[in-house]
């Protein structure tokens, strides 16, 4: 969580294959996400692997009992994982779910 401008700004990266940096996956701004008052996050990625086929990416906090991706993608992970085989340019909506039983959004 970051205090410059209006409010906290929250960027999800992506890092594969031991890179040294990441690329930004999601981002949002004027959030309570992974910050003191809500510390939850969710986000996912497309990633293209080197024998070229396509996986949604995504993550969430320690405390994400399960993410499901719905949409271009289907699938349902236990746990803050899931990767799962898609097509170039699929769009999903990830939601997890928190050990508590709270639905969690994915950030944009």
């Amino acid at each position: 969580e970051t205090w410059r401008g209006a409010g906290p700004r929250v960027l999800a990266q992506v890092r594969v294959d031991g890179g040294t940096y990441g690329a930004v996956a999601a981002r949002a701004e004027d959030v309570p996400a992974c910050g003191t008052r809500d510390p939850h996050v969710l986000a996912g990625v497309l990633w293209k692997s080197k024998a070229d086929t396509w996986y949604l990416l995504a993550a969430g906090d320690a405390d994400t009992a399960s993410v499901t991706a719905t949409g271009g993608v289907s699938a349902t992970a236990t746990g803050p994982l899931l990767a799962a085989r898609a097509k170039q340019g699929a769009q999903a909506q990830l939601k997890g779910t928190l050990e508590g039983g709270r639905t969690l959004e994915a950030l944009h």
